[in-house]
């Protein structure tokens, strides 16, 4: 039931578990697969997660997420300004009230902004452990040349007993900023939804690729990919094509196509559930990112059997796509991009052979592989908390 824009958990009436720890996560706002770990963690572990959004959705999202089943989750009020698709702003006052009513042990700041200073500082105060979750990267950090930005890792990342890292390239950056080594811990971004039952065959697949997520130049690339598919044209190689995904530039992605010819279905924004038979239809994700801290796409191509071609602006590139050859990452010039293409889908043989280690990849990024490393980085946060408590109960050295 919702009440207060709140959904509540029913895990001790309904489950007969006895919660041990109340952790609290302070995110911009809740998508579905952070949704999905943390609902899958609360229900293993029994414990209870409250999750608060500084706003329900951001403006360029458009998913839609069904509530909770075993976590609580608040959408707090406050001021939000949103910068661009990558940069947010938030300030929640309520969120201060909201910690001390909850009273959690386990605090996550699961963003860098006015609001998650406030929960860091919160904790400090409090004698609360508070942790950091971030996807984030050097190569893709504004910290480096924002003094804003800066300040705010600044704020944040020093006094953090854990972290919550999309990747090792985000303990890393944390590292970066202060965060104490050893206490960064690896935790595979996931997929909301499960691998379809059945992969369809090369010949079952309709489309030969699809271009799926934000459709802007800046971020994604979505220009370059209707560039990469004209050359082909020209070529006399005219592709079979998909578009998933909405953005400032749709319009101008289908005008570029149809001057080049080519016939593409363009779906628009898809929800979770519709994202694994559109993925599914073709023989190659072309994902031309220009700036992604992970790149959820590459996961979701694998999970249904399609291979990647990436940039090297996205981390899932190097540290998924290439780690388990599950496609090919090049440089954004169109006609390095045009012979991966060709070579990728050109016969059967050769796309089965990006799949070979699909099983091991899908297995690495699995939600039960993110749960049980969650739980790794939590219970960093408690031997933290034990360490304080014995540091609060000690005398002070008499000077």
């Amino acid at each position: 039931m919702r009440k207060g824009g709140s959904y509540r958990t029913g895990v001790e009436g309904c489950r007969g578990i006895t919660v041990t720890m109340s952790i609290a996560i302070v995110l911009g706002s809740l998508a579905p697969y952070t949704a999905r770990i943390y609902d899958a963690y609360a229900e293993r572990f029994g414990e209870d997660v409250h999750t608060f959004s500084c706003a329900a959705l951001e403006p360029h999202r458009h998913w839609r997420i069904a509530p909770p089943r075993y976590m609580t989750h608040t959408v707090l009020p406050g001021l939000r300004w949103h910068v661009s698709d990558h940069s947010h702003i938030y300030l929640n006052p309520a969120l201060l009230p909201a910690l001390m009513r909850s009273r959690p042990q386990l605090i996550v700041a699961a963003a860098f902004s006015p609001t998650m200073i406030a929960a860091a500082a919160y904790a400090r105060l409090a004698r609360i452990p508070y942790g950091i979750a971030t996807d984030g990267t050097l190569l893709s950090d504004p910290g480096e040349t924002s003094f804003l930005h800066g300040a705010m890792r600044r704020a944040i990342v020093p006094g953090a007993d854990f972290a919550i890292c999309g990747s090792q390239a985000s303990v890393r950056f944390l590292e970066r900023w202060g965060l104490a080594v050893g206490r960064g811990v690896e935790v595979p971004i996931v997929s909301a939804w499960d691998a379809p039952v059945t992969i369809p065959s090369f010949a079952e697949r309709p489309y030969d690729v699809i271009f799926a997520g934000g459709v802007n130049e800046r971020y994604k690339g979505a220009l370059f990919f209707a560039a990469v598919l004209a050359r082909l044209a020209e070529r006399g190689r005219k592709l079979r094509v998909r578009v998933t995904g909405a953005g400032p530039q749709l319009a101008e992605l289908r005008a570029r196509l149809e001057a080049a010819g080519i016939t593409a279905r363009i779906d628009g924004a898809l929800q979770p559930e519709e994202i694994p038979g559109a993925m599914s239809s073709a023989r190659l994700l072309m994902f031309p990112s220009r700036n992604d801290p992970w790149g959820l796409v590459a996961n979701e191509a694998v999970l249904c059997g399609t291979p990647v071609l990436g940039s090297p602006h996205a981390t899932s590139s190097p540290l998924l796509v290439e780690r388990f050859g599950v496609g090919l990452v090049r440089p954004l010039e169109v006609e390095a991009w045009c012979a991966a293409t060709l070579d990728m889908i050109g016969s059967e043989d050769r796309w089965k052979t990006f799949m070979a280690r699909r099983d091991e990849a899908v297995a690495w990024f699995s939600l039960d592989t993110a749960v049980t490393a969650l739980h790794r980085a939590f219970e960093i946060g408690r031997a933290s908390r034990t360490t304080r408590r014995s540091d609060i109960a000690r005398p002070r050295e008499q000077v």
